[in-house]
């Protein structure tokens, strides 16, 4: 009896004891006990929800955790936050990488994001120390969009005054204009009523020759006595004089209207100050409504109405630095399509030094988007700008290209504006066709999700 119950307890035991070896290698594991790695130091402004033990990513990559905090010993010096990262990712943390805290989700759990660094860039050594990024507030993202509608609103009053003031000078082209119909119908009346008489003169001298006419014919009357009856003499030299002085008042009449027409249409007549006016009303509702536009477009940036990037730690496209931007070509999550265009295709420039589109551009853009427009609509299209020149005019230069490109696919195609960017690139072009590492033009970058692919990967296109 007494034996097979030690060999229960026996097993028992070491079941246990098993069972302990597993979780213990298993929570050595998780604090990557049995893993080579190295630490490294970030400083933090603000360290909310970060603790011993928060975990590490890397590009999304669970890279780590969280070893101690150190408190500053002065106000306004900032937290010292020390991590533990696994050595096979050394290569990946750059001199120039940036921590940044972030959470999953609005809501979740939060964690240090440790952005790899350039390639020219030398790898940390154990212990160095790299920039911290602090996590954004929810409150100061209440805040900002709080100060977004104000601003909203202020700008929709100031609308208001300004499409009050257009209405206000279209007042007066139209009491100038109602002025003016009045003086032309006095002034058609006058010559209706002038042409009325004319004709009832006429009519009554045709009446009296015709009878003179058949008098004659008639034989009722002698020539002698035609020419010897004074009161029939008379008669006729009176109707005479009432056909000059109807003719006169016909060529008065004709003058009047010669004289409203050159008033009307003369350089400095009253139709010219009518059309003149009339433009100018135009020009300022068109001034207004090319405000509300650029109220609408700054309101579609704002916060919460982000896009894309919002899911990377960044709000819009604006904020990305050009080094952030390329790091979105190594997440497997979407599949970048670039289609390049060469810039002599597509912009002119006049003696101001002012850019603008071609004839040409509206073509040569269409050719380039038939590669991208057999990929989902809500992709987004990033107009990468490139340009040649010094590091400030190169960058100028290359901003002015992507934003009119981006403002002609916006146009044409209806795009979204959270999901159609501009990104100035400078003069260097990694991957460019020209195989020297430049470009002098435009490149349309198309993030789609790599999931929705079907197929191989297309290859990068250029447009010549």
């Amino acid at each position: 009896m007494g034996s097979p119950r030690l060999a229960v307890v026996g097993t028992f035991v070491i079941g246990g004891l098993l069972l302990f070896a597993v979780g213990l290698f298993m929570i050595g594991d998780r604090r990557l006990l049995f893993t080579e790695r190295f630490e490294v130091e970030a400083d933090f402004g603000n360290v909310t929800g970060i603790a011993i033990g928060t975990g590490v990513r890397l590009a999304g990559f669970d890279a780590g955790e969280v070893l101690g905090i150190e408190i500053p010993l002065n106000p306004g010096e900032r937290f010292l936050v020390r991590m533990r990262v696994r050595e096979d990712l050394r290569p990946l943390v750059r001199t120039d990488s940036v921590a940044a805290v972030l959470t999953d989700g609005l809501l979740g759990s939060v964690f240090i994001q440790i952005r790899s660094g350039s390639a020219g860039a030398p790898p940390v050594e154990d212990g160095d120390r790299i920039r911290g990024v602090d996590a954004v507030e929810i409150a100061d993202l209440i805040a900002e969009g709080r100060e977004t509608f104000r601003t909203v609103g202020e700008e929709f009053i100031g609308l208001q005054d300004q499409m009050s003031a257009a209405l206000d000078a279209l007042v007066e082209p139209i009491a100038i204009t109602t002025e003016l119909v009045a003086s032309v119908r006095t002034d058609v009346e006058t010559i209706t009523g002038t042409a009325a008489e004319v004709t009832r003169h006429a009519r009554a001298l045709l009446e009296e020759t015709r009878a003179i006419v058949e008098a004659l014919a008639s034989g009722e009357s002698t020539l002698g006595q035609l020419l010897g009856d004074d009161s029939l003499y008379q008669g006729l030299v009176g109707t005479v004089q009432e056909t000059e002085a109807t003719m006169r008042a016909v060529r008065r009449s004709v003058e009047e209207v010669e004289q409203l027409v050159d008033r009307l249409g003369g350089p400095e007549g009253d139709g010219t100050r009518l059309l003149a006016d009339a433009a100018e009303a135009a020009a300022l509702a068109r001034n207004a409504m090319e405000d509300v536009a650029e109220n609408t477009e700054a309101l579609k940036r704002s916060w919460p109405f982000s896009g894309f990037f919002a899911d990377r730690g960044f709000y819009n496209l604006d904020q990305l630095t050009r080094d952030e931007y390329r790091e979105l070509f190594r997440d497997d999550r979407y599949t970048p399509l670039r289609i390049w265009v060469e810039g002599d295709l597509l912009f002119e420039t006049d003696g101001d030094e002012r850019i603008a589109l071609a004839a040409s551009a509206v073509a040569r853009l269409d050719e380039a988007m038939a590669g991208l427009l057999a990929y989902p609509r809500d992709s987004p299209i990033v107009v990468e700008g490139y340009a040649p020149g010094g590091p400030g005019l190169a960058y100028r230069r290359s901003h002015a290209r992507a934003d009119l490109v981006r403002a002609h696919l916006a146009r044409a195609y209806r795009r979204a504006a959270s999901l159609t960017g501009a990104m100035p690139m400078g003069s260097a072009a990694e991957g460019s066709p020209s195989r020297d590492g430049r470009w002098d033009g435009v490149a349309l970058t198309m993030f789609v999700d790599t999931e929705r692919l079907r197929g191989e990967r297309p290859a990068s296109a250029v447009t010549q």
